[in-house]
Formats: structure tokens, C-alpha cells, sequence
């Protein structure tokens, strides 16, 4: 989360009396925020519906909810990546059409995934190029509409 939002109680953000490796834990019924400063007047703070306990990793010392944070965030470079790659984007002034071409282009990403899934289990030595997929996809929801 970034650090300027209000809702983050003043005890989460960086300060200079806070020292490096201090943890702080919040709850809700069912969110974590922990603030976790790596160094001095340095922190980070995370917001996890997955995690409910204050669990620290014996192995590096950093709270569990930062261990899976960055176990898991090279997917999320990963999709935006593929994303920005082949896009349906476009320029526009309204929010909702921009939510709506990001959707979109995730969209694809996920029914790529799901395909090239499925298809690993009947042929796995076939692979599928995401343009030719995006191709082939293009051309089906087009065709009952072409006269």
C-alpha cells in the first residue's frame, strides 16, 4: 500500500524513533496490515485478506505475509508484461472504457492460460504463440457477424 493514505493508522507509517527489523501487526475480522521497516525511517506495509496470524519466517525473519508477497509478485510484472504486449487498449478520457480494455487484456492472458492447460494434457509437445492464439480468438468472434 502506498504510505500516504489516511486510513493507515500513524503508528504503520516510517518514523525516526521506529529502529530496523520492527514489525507491527493490525487485525480486522478479515484483513492483516503489518508495517515491517526494513531500515531506519524505511517501511513497508502490506494489506492481506490471505493471511490471519502474526507469523514470522524463521529463515529470514520477515513476517510470512512479506515471504509470500515476494514469492508471488514476478506473476503480477508477468501478466502486466503480457498485457502490454499485445493490448486491446486505446486512448480514452472515461475511466470505466480503460477498466474495461484492461479487462479485457487480461482476459485473454487467463483464457491463453487455461488453453495451453488443457492443451498440455492432449498434446504436450504442442505449443501455441499468444499472437496466434489472440488471432484465432479474434476471428471466431467475428465470423457469426460477417456476411
Amino acid at each position: 500500500m502506498k504510505q500516504n493514505k489516511r486510513e493507515i493508522p500513524q503508528e504503520f507509517k516510517p518514523a525516526r524513533q521506529r529502529d530496523g527489523n520492527l514489525f507491527i501487526f493490525g487485525f480486522t475480522k478479515d484483513l492483516t496490515l503489518v508495517s515491517y521497516v526494513p531500515k531506519k525511517n524505511k517501511s513497508v506495509i502490506l494489506l492481506s485478506s490471505l493471511h490471519h496470524n502474526s507469523s514470522i519466517c524463521s529463515d529470514s525473519g520477515k513476517p510470512e505475509i512479506i515471504e509470500f508477497y515476494d514469492k508471488t509478485k514476478g506473476a503480477v510484472d508477468m501478466l502486466d508484461q503480457m498485457c502490454a504486449r499485445y493490448t486491446v487498449q486505446r486512448a480514452t478520457g472515461r475511466w470505466t472504457m480503460a477498466m474495461f480494455y484492461g479487462m479485457i487484456s487480461i482476459a485473454a492472458v487467463n483464457a491463453l492460460v487455461i488453453y495451453a492447460h488443457n492443451m498440455r494434457k492432449d498434446q504436450p509437445e504442442k505449443k501455441i504463440k499468444r499472437k496466434s492464439f489472440l488471432l484465432r480468438i479474434a476471428h471466431n468472434l467475428v465470423t457469426p457477424f460477417v456476411t
